[in-house]
């Protein structure tokens, strides 16, 4: 899906339909369950500069920073090469294959085999800090679930939801969520020069926001904490889904973290 549309900002929605919300909870069930420990550890990354790593303004402060992730979510032995896209250059060396669907994305993985994996980069993306944090943790998430190995379960499921639902489940739902309003309204508010109406996301503002609620709830955190770090939208459709949430059996079929969360 392109977000953006006229639709999408004519007629607003803070809740996912009922469909719409059982899928968000088996498939994070699923993607849990796929991760891991890594998934089960009571984390919550909320802050662009998590544990004094630096922010990422070029390309190599960039690598220490997922680097730096990498190591809060359990991927410390899992290695990829960094590369900016180059007008008028190959994107990536022959026998390199996209991990899902590259279009629309200003930051996407690409493997050659098991073990060789590359993480292209366009240079606008430092542009908008919203949406370099969503990128990084969406691909986080697919590296996750690339390491986890292959799962029948997981194939089933479209590739760009599930690897933000990874992102989700290893902690890094604000960032997703506030880049979720930029890709649905196709604006950062100040002329980044990025044509946003060109980016596409896995999942909506709202399905982001409700799987963050679901989340949030399995790691123990209060309504205040889940919510902290998210811009004003954001925080609004996160409220709403925070109230559904407590409506069901969501959050008691979600594996429990070991433990409450602790903000980065």
């Amino acid at each position: 899906m392109i977000f953006g549309s006229a639709a999408a900002a004519s007629a607003p929605r803070f809740i996912p339909d009922d469909e719409t919300r059982g899928w968000l909870a088996e498939a994070l069930v699923d993607i849990i369950n796929h991760l891991g420990a890594a998934a089960l550890a009571p984390r919550w990354l909320a802050d662009p500069k998590p544990r004094g790593l630096p922010a990422a303004t070029d390309l190599d402060s960039l690598f220490e920073l997922i680097c730096g992730l990498q190591e809060e979510v359990g991927q410390g032995d899992v290695e990829f090469t960094l590369l900016e896209m180059e007008p008028g250059n190959p994107s990536v060396p022959p026998g390199f294959q996209p991990v899902g669907d590259p279009t629309g994305h200003l930051m996407h993985t690409f493997a050659r085999g098991a073990d060789e994996k590359i993480v292209l980069v366009s240079g606008g993306l430092f542009r908008v800090k919203e949406l370099l944090m969503a990128s990084i943790a969406r691909e986080i998430g697919r590296i996750g679930l690339m390491h986890a190995g292959p799962s029948e379960t997981i194939a089933t499921l479209d590739d760009e939801a599930a690897a933000e639902l990874a992102g989700v489940a290893l902690g890094m739902a604000p960032w997703i969520a506030n880049g979720a309003y930029i890709f649905e309204n196709a604006c950062c508010g100040g002329g980044c020069g990025i044509n946003l109406r060109e980016i596409r996301a896995g999942l909506s503002l709202p399905e982001i926001c409700y799987a963050l609620a679901l989340d949030a709830r399995r790691k123990g955190m209060s309504r205040w904490g889940g919510g902290k770090g998210l811009l004003p939208t954001q925080k609004a459709a996160f409220k709403a889904s925070w109230s559904a949430t407590a409506k069901g059996g969501a959050v008691q079929a979600l594996p429990a973290a070991a433990g409450k969360a602790l903000r980065a």
